[in-house]
This record gives C-alpha cells, structure tokens and sequence, in this order.
C-alpha cells in the first residue's frame, strides 16, 4: 500500500451498507466468468454440504409431496452451479423408490447472466436436464413470484454479501460505522476525475477494464451518533443491543433481513422452510469478544460477517414458528455420522506452514491430498486443477505439476472441502511423516474455536 498522504477520496462518508453494496455491486459487475477464482466456499467443488441438504429435504419431502404435484426448490445466489447438480444428484440417488426427486423442480436465482451461464455448463447439474431452470432477477425483486409457491428456499453465502450496517454501543448511546473510499491517483491507470466518475455511476463496461484496481482502494471509517427507531425491526434490535458490550463493532445485516421476509413470502403454508448458510458470529458471546473480526475484503469485494443471534430473533419476529443453527461442521458430520473439518484446516495445524514460502505451502497441500486420497472416495470424478502461481522458482513449479496432475480424479475435490475424523486417522502415518503433529489436528474435530465460524440456519 502505498502511502496513505498520496490517497484521494472516490466520495464522500456514507453509512457502511451504502459504499459496501456500491462496491460489491461493481464486483460481480465486472468480474464476469472468472468470478468463482476470488473465493471458494464449502460447496465450490466439495459434495457434502449439498448432500446433507438433499437428505434432509428427502426426509421431509417424502412425508408430503403428492405425486400429482409439483415441489419447487429455489436457490438464491447460485455461484458455479455445484450446490445444485450435487444436491439434485444425491437426491436422486437416495430417492430409490421414486417419491421425491421426478416431482422436485430446482430454480437457480442470480441477478448475474454471466454466473447462470457458467451454473448451466456446470457438468453435474447438465446431468438433470429437465429438473432445474435457471432465472436472472435481483434480489430486490422476488415479489414477482406469487406468494405461497416455493416449497424450500436455500442461499450459501449471500447474507455476508448483503447491505450490512455496523453499530458501535458507547454506554446509552450508539454510533453508526461510516465509510469513506480511497485510493492512489496513480494506481487508477487513468485520469483520476474520469475514474471516480466511473466508479460513482457503476459504470461497469468501462471499469471492466480495470478490475485490477478495486483491491487497491483503501477504506477509512468513522462513527457518528444515530437513532435506531426507524431501522427496520427497531423494537427487536433495540432488545439485541441491550444485550451488547461496549466498543465492539456489530454487524446489522440488514439485506439478510429482507431474505427471511422475502423467503418467508414465498414459501408454502406446509413448505420446507429457509436454510441459509454462512460465516459470522454464533452468538452473544462471540459477538461480544472484543478485537474480533467483523468484515474482510476479497479482491475489492467488501463482505460482513454474519449477526446469526440477531437473525434468529429476527426470524421469530418475521414469522418463522421454528428456527435452528447449528455449526456447519457438525451439520455435515451429523450426516456422515463423524466429526469433520476442511482439507486447509488440517494443513494450517502443521507447525512450519505459517513461515513456508507460498510454494513450499502449496506442496505441502499437494502431498496431503495425495495422503487423504489413500482412503477418499469421491462419487464425482472431478479434477482439481492446482496451477503453480506466478514468482515459484522452477524446481518448486515442477514439483506442484507433478503432483497436481497426479491428484485422483475421485479424490478429495478441494482444498476446502470436508475430511472425516476417520479419514484422517486412516493415513495418519502418512500426515505424520509429512511433518504434522496428530496432537495439533485432533482438537479441531472437537468443534469450531474462533469467534467467526460457518453456520447453518433453518427457518420454518
């Protein structure tokens, strides 16, 4: 970064929600097909979250579809498609006797025709031609659906996405986070009076040309005193704020609200209710842990973490009779009948990973994988494709092709994907010979420990 004396405002202070989906907007504006390379989330490529959500729509479904009826399934945020062609593949597989899945309809909702494009290429979900359509449509815009015709409603990893503001309590009063954008003049690559005003009219056809300048913008923030009385749901976070500490930051997710009213709208008197999964804090006591994260930035995209206690008490509030969280570790494992945690957990237990040189660390995650590919067996052939990255010395850039082009094309399908306690155990030796120690990893498959983990919420 350069020096922030040479950094010149994109605008003026605004409360955080209105700069973070300004310039979220601009994103997944931009980013077109090579959108999924900023980020993986738990069901990029990986089977097991979307599994255990076709087995439980199963388990419910089956007690009330009619067979001269319809069920529809409705996705919002649909990413490469995976989510649907593993949850609609599993489906279809448990369904032996034929209750659920010919009567299941799945609808992929994006706002971006550049990711709906790319979700019906996505290999595994071509495979149901016939049982998913796809529609572009903003969030913003679901009442178009008439109400009472949806029978289950998912989302993964939008809430963090959404407009967020940010509180801070200071005794009886509280502050709203502003933000305010910035960035070197010289780092635009254009004139810098023509750059802003591309960026403050979204002008994406131009600014697609410069999508490299997005993660340069430094973002500076400030509080200022605000009444809550006319925030959506007032007497329920005013509840919520009672129970919060001092100068911590809290997200208020506000775009998450309107999904549980929107979800809520849809869904049919006897339907299967929302779930949504993302990261954020559990509850009052991770929300109240001080010095803890509340946003990140992705390759210029600003995301939120999750209030997942606010949600809760929102989504009574809005009408749901049943709501439930669970971690969502422990919801893929209660449905392998293990604990689990992701392939990157595991490598980040190994003592020289932090001080690796990046290369030496992709290695590291290579031989890992070959080591977990002993006793992993995917139901999908899919290979992972592990490209060296730019700057890796020769020797290093030969070892990581090698092993990448040796990886198992039913093996585990992603660095972040799920690996059982009993996996695990089975190649142990092979883990220990690769330098990992069994005494660092085994408490992870005891359960989540940061104040930010992936949870699952369902709303009925």
């Amino acid at each position: 970064m350069n020096s922030q004396a040479r950094l010149l405002p994109l605008g003026d202070f605004k409360p955080a929600d209105e700069w973070q989906t300004h310039v979220n907007e601009i994103f997944y504006g931009i980013q077109g097909p090579g959108i999924h390379n900023h980020f993986q989330t738990y069901v990029s490529r990986d089977h097991r979250l979307a599994h255990a959500l076709a087995e439980d729509y199963f388990q419910q479904a089956r007690k009330r579809t009619s067979k001269s009826q319809h069920r529809f399934v409705m996705e919002w945020g649909v990413g490469n498609g995976n989510l649907a062609g593993s949850f609609l593949s599993h489906l279809q597989s448990i369904d032996t006797e034929a209750q659920v899945y010919p009567h299941t309809r799945y609808i992929l909702c994006d706002f971006s025709m550049e990711i709906l494009r790319g979700a019906r290429n996505n290999p595994r979900l071509k495979n149901h031609a016939g049982k998913f359509f796809t529609i572009q449509i903003d969030a913003n815009s679901m009442d178009c659906f008439r109400k009472q015709t949806v029978d289950k409603v998912i989302s993964n990893e939008i809430w963090d996405d959404l407009a967020t503001k940010v509180l801070l309590k200071q005794d009886d009063s509280l502050f709203e986070e502003y933000l305010q954008p910035l960035i070197d003049p010289d780092d635009a690559g254009m004139d810098f009076d023509r750059f802003t005003k591309l960026f403050n009219e979204k002008n994406l056809d131009s600014l697609k040309h410069c999508p490299q300048v997005l993660p340069l913008i430094f973002w500076e923030r400030t509080y200022q005193r605000v009444d809550i009385e006319d925030w959506p749901q007032a007497d329920v976070l005013q509840v919520h704020v009672d129970h919060l500490e001092n100068g911590t930051p809290v997200p208020i997710n506000l775009g998450a609200l309107t999904t549980l009213r929107r979800a809520r709208h849809l869904l049919t008197d006897d339907g299967l209710g929302y779930t949504g999964m993302d990261y954020g804090m559990y509850s009052l006591q991770e929300l109240n842990l001080s010095g803890r994260p509340y946003f990140n930035l992705y390759g210029g995209q600003y995301t939120f973490m999750v209030n997942f206690e606010l949600l809760g008490d929102w989504g009574k509030a809005t009408g749901y009779t049943s709501v439930e969280k669970e971690y969502q570790h422990r919801y893929v494992g209660k449905h392998l009948h293990d604990r689990v945690i992701s392939v990157v957990e595991l490598v980040q237990t190994h003592n020289d990973a932090p001080d690796m040189p990046p290369w030496d660390r992709d290695i590291l995650m290579l031989k890992t994988l070959h080591a977990l590919n002993k006793v992993y067996q995917s139901p999908y052939a899919s290979k992972m494709e592990y490209p060296a990255m730019p700057g890796t010395p020769n020797a290093q850039h030969q070892q990581i092709n090698e092993l990448a082009n040796s990886l198992s094309a039913n093996g585990v399908p992603d660095t972040v994907a799920y690996v059982s306690e009993k996996e695990v155990g089975q190649v142990s030796a092979d883990l220990a010979e690769l330098g990992y120690v069994e005494q660092n990893y085994t408490p992870l498959f005891q359960g989540p420990v940061e104040p930010v983990s992936f949870v699952v919420m369902n709303f009925r």
